[in-house]
This record gives structure tokens, C-alpha cells and sequence, in this order.
């Protein structure tokens, strides 16, 4: 089996070598900003837009113009990429999956550029074409053949992610029963509860931060845009976003690669971040992660050969009462409002939790929908018993 797997590093660029990541990145974001507007003209006059070898043509005779000519000076795998970007965001928007592509602000847009191929690493060395041999942090060795490489600008610094095609074993199916299986509920109170096992807090990490990031915003806005202490400060705000997206991205590296290497199946709900942002709790949802959570999720267990299964958005996790504590059948499907986090049972009275109540129906249909898909015939007698007492309860 193929996969694909990014390394990340920060680079330690030379003072000659610095000023030719940025003009890379500048060249890039204007090549991207150029095309685009061709585009929209040539579509504006024909009724048609430029295809890709087109633009391209239009690429080579700029790089022959006399105002242009520096761009002679760039790699030209370099310049050609955005084109492909932008025939990429074009097919998405078509699809509706994105929106309208955007001409690239110089002070809004991440400063990036990459090389297709040609990229080599040797030691704690990356040889980036035009520019030379770069030196980096190396936190752990490169594996596979080189695909591409992305050079991007951060406020700690220059990063180069390199994507490699790794060729590994094919994994064994895994053996799914109901002991090596753990259905799995978000939330914002306790960012994951197992369906057994101890619930794991959220960590709220913008939240920690948020009173030093306001400060640091209002001190930026008392700047005159455009001068050095307005630079200055910026770069302190935009240090402090980047502190939380690693201590979130830390997070949810750990805890996901834990999951996947403790289970054989991890079955979770199928939930709407996007819509849950567009909520008065949007600044906690986008504090959580859970839609980078669950993608990880996801190619963690595809790599190691485990199953991972989302239940439907819609089936009432929360509400339905499964199991008394006598392990008794209940399956009463009570009302609730999102602020009761413990609730009694509306039919048999038992106090019931509701995280967890919601992490064992997870758990429950998707061992059911498993089976009734016909992708395991593992399941042992326990794992059979899942279908709910009452039909009607989920209708």
C-alpha cells in the first residue's frame, strides 16, 4: 500500500538566502493575482475561460516583457504552479464545494511557494532548486520518495513541508468485537468522552490565551498602520495565534494517535462543524478542532489498518437512553435542551450522564451499522445485541 506523509521542519535560511524566500513567495502570489485577472478577462470578451496550457503561453510571454523579466530570475516549476492552484480552486468552486477564488492580499496572504520535484534532502539539509542547499531543524529523518515540497512563511519563521510517497506493508484487517471498539462523543466541556474510560477536558487553549491576545490586538490597534512599531506589534499578535495552532495541533496529534494505537474500531458521530460554527459558539467549536481531529481520525486508522466510522448526524445519540445500570434494556427516547449535561430518564427514571450515554449509543449503532454494511464478520455475541429496543425510538 501507497501512502502519503508530510515532514515539517523550520529552516535556518542564510542572510543571502532569506531575501530569495520572499521574492519566491512575491513571485508566486503574483503570478496567482496576474493569471487570475487574464482569466477573468479572456472569459469577459469570449464567454470562455483560458485553459491551462493557455495560461501558461500567457506565463511565457510575460516572462519576455520588459517590465516582467524578472521573472526569468525565478524557478519556473515555481511560477507554474500557481496556475495549477488556480485551476484547482476554479474546479472546486464549479463543484461547489469552495467559493469564487480571491486575488491574494500581500499583507493578509500566508508568503509561500513550492517546488513539483526536484527537491532533495541529505542530513539536516534540504536542496531547494535556484536557491541552493538549506539548512533545517531536523526533529526526525525523512522516509520515501520526495513528491513535492512547500516552503512557507510563519511568525517564527520559514517552514518547508515535504510530502513523500511511502510504500508500507498492507495492513491486516482488524478484528472488530464489541471489547475492541470505543464510540467516542465531543464536546466543549470535555473535548472527548469514551464510551469506557475517563473523559478528556477540552484544553481551551485560545481561551488561555485570550486575555494576553486582547491586550496585544488593542496595543496593535493604537499603531500607526504601516510604521516599524506597527510591524513589531503585529508580528507579537500573530506569534501568539501561532503558539495556540501548535499547542492545538500538539493536542490532537497525541490524543488521535493514542485512540487508534489503544482500539481496533473508533466509531464517532458525523457532525456539522461548519454549522456549529455559524452558532453563537463558534469561537469554541474553532477552539476544539474537532473537524482536524476526526480527519486525523480518519488516515491514522486507514495507515494502521483500523476501522474508523462516523453514525449519522441525526441519530439521537444524546437523548436516547440505552442501558440501565442493571444492564437492564431502557431505549426511552427523552427531550432535552443543550444546557443538561445529566438528565433523568423520562421512562425509567434512572439518572443518566449525558456525554457518556452518547458515547456508548455511538458506539452501539455503529458496531450495527458495521454489520448491517457487511464490512466485518468478526463481531462476538455481545457485539450482535445492538439494535435499539424500540424502532420507533429512532423515527
Amino acid at each position: 500500500m501507497v501512502i502519503h506523509k508530510a515532514f515539517r521542519f523550520k529552516l535556518k535560511p542564510t542572510r543571502e538566502q532569506e531575501p530569495q524566500f520572499w521574492r519566491y513567495a512575491g513571485a508566486s502570489r503574483w503570478v496567482w493575482n496576474e493569471l487570475l485577472a487574464y482569466r477573468q478577462q479572456v472569459y469577459g470578451e469570449t464567454g470562455q475561460a483560458p485553459s491551462l496550457k493557455e495560461q501558461m503561453a500567457r506565463l511565457t510571454v510575460l516572462k519576455g516583457e520588459a517590465d516582467t523579466t524578472w521573472l526569468r530570475e525565478i524557478h519556473s516549476q515555481v511560477l507554474q504552479e500557481p496556475l495549477k492552484h488556480l485551476a484547482d480552486a476554479f474546479g472546486r468552486f464549479f463543484k461547489g464545494i469552495s467559493g469564487f477564488p480571491n486575488f491574494k492580499s500581500k499583507r493578509r496572504t500566508t508568503p509561500s511557494f513550492s517546488y513539483p520535484q526536484s527537491v532533495q534532502v541529505h542530513e539536516n539539509q534540504v536542496y531547494l532548486p535556484k536557491i541552493g542547499w538549506v539548512r533545517f531543524r531536523k526533529s526526525r529523518e525523512v522516509v520515501g520518495l520526495i513528491k513535492r515540497a512547500t516552503v512557507s512563511h510563519k511568525a517564527s519563521g520559514w517552514y518547508v513541508s515535504i510530502l513523500c510517497e511511502v510504500e508500507v506493508a498492507d495492513p491486516a484487517l482488524p478484528h472488530i468485537a464489541h471489547e475492541t471498539t470505543v464510540g467516542i462523543d465531543l464536546g466543549l466541556i470535555d473535548f472527548l468522552t469514551p464510551s469506557e474510560g475517563e473523559p478528556i477536558p477540552a484544553p481551551r487553549l485560545l481561551r488561555r490565551l485570550e486575555k494576553k491576545l486582547a491586550q496585544a490586538q488593542r496595543a496593535l490597534a493604537r499603531c500607526q498602520r504601516g510604521s516599524t512599531r506597527y510591524q513589531k506589534q503585529a508580528r507579537k499578535v500573530a506569534r501568539l495565534h501561532e503558539r495556540v495552532a501548535n499547542a492545538r495541533r500538539d493536542f490532537l496529534h497525541k490524543l488521535s494517535s493514542a485512540l487508534v494505537a489503544e482500539n481496533q474500531g473508533i466509531f464517532a458521530e458525523d457532525l456539522s462543524v461548519k454549522g456549529l460554527a455559524r452558532t453563537r459558539l463558534a469561537k469554541s467549536v474553532h477552539d476544539a478542532g474537532w473537524g482536524e481531529f476526526l480527519r486525523q481520525l480518519e488516515y491514522k486508522c486507514a495507515w494502521q489498518g483500523k476501522l474508523f466510522h462516523q453514525v449519522d448526524r441525526f441519530f439521537p445519540s444524546s437523548k436516547l437512553h440505552w442501558e440501565q445500570a442493571d444492564s437492564t434494556p431502557c431505549g426511552h427516547l427523552n427531550t432535552l435542551s443543550l444546557s443538561d449535561r445529566v438528565f433523568v430518564c423520562q421512562g425509567c427514571g434512572e439518572l443518566v450522564g449525558r456525554d457518556r450515554n452518547a458515547a456508548r449509543n455511538i458506539k452501539r449503532q455503529g458496531l450495527f451499522d458495521v454489520l448491517a454494511a457487511g464490512q466485518t464478520d468478526s463481531l462476538n455475541a455481545r457485539g450482535l445485541e445492538i439494535r435499539p429496543v424500540s424502532a420507533g425510538a429512532l423515527e
